[in-house]
């Protein structure tokens, strides 16, 4: 899944006309509950709950991607919500991310001994175990957000009421004022810690520099696009 700081990158430049720190803020908020960045949160739900996955076979591998059609219609009236509509941009950059990298750089080896073929960006191919092939991932998609961290800008949100008024429309689960706030201080800390722990190396496995930085502009069109239907 794309970091915090791609979502929070990606929700600065999404062209929308409803209250932007509130939208901003809803680009985090189907990862909040899980527990895995801010630790007091006032009750733990799992993806399932929160993503809307739907399993995906692609390349012989079995995913859950985020059922972005199921949640539109589900909200579609509601749109105007800033924290719907942050929400929804959450789910449509996981649903891109996640699409293109099983799409064109994973296949399915030997499914009994849960082995991947993954294409590297020298242009030569690798066969390595599934949890291998997803810390490959994650290390370049890492690199790439203190690349973003470095390059864009970041809007921090701030606590506010209507970041509690309008999160009230979500019908699945609820979200304390606490759970709002540890997650603001939990953003703000993460972002201005010590340079030094988010020193950006072009050392990509995977992919290449360029081509992320072309998939990032893709991504704001894909959802502008999804915006609009």
């Amino acid at each position: 899944m794309p970091s915090w700081i791609t979502h929070l990158v990606t929700a600065n430049k999404i062209k929308q006309e409803c209250e932007k720190n509130e939208f901003i803020f809803a680009n985090i908020m189907p990862d909040i509950l899980e527990g895995h960045n801010v630790k007091k949160v006032s009750k733990i739900i799992t993806d399932y709950q929160t993503h809307y996955p739907h399993i995906k076979t692609i390349n012989g591998i079995t995913i859950p991607l985020p059922n972005i059609y199921k949640f539109k219609n589900e909200y579609k009236e509601k749109m105007k919500n800033p924290i719907i509509k942050g929400y929804y941009c959450h789910l449509l950059t996981d649903y891109f991310w996640n699409d293109y990298t099983y799409k064109n750089y994973f296949e399915k080896f030997d499914k009994e001994k849960d082995l991947i073929k993954i294409k590297l960006n020298n242009g030569k191919t690798e066969i390595v175990h599934w949890n291998d092939a997803v810390k490959i991932k994650q290390q370049d998609f890492s690199n790439f957000t203190k690349y973003l961290k470095n390059n864009e800008k970041i809007v921090i949100p701030y606590y506010s009421n209507n970041i509690t008024k309008y999160s009230e429309e979500l019908k699945e689960f609820k979200f304390t004022k606490e759970d709002i706030e540890n997650t603001i201080i939990f953003i703000q800390n993460m972002i201005q810690r010590n340079e030094n722990e988010d020193k950006y190396e072009d050392n990509y496995i995977i992919f290449k520099k360029e081509e992320l930085i072309e998939n990032f502009k893709n991504c704001i069109k894909f959802i502008d696009e999804k915006l609009k239907e």
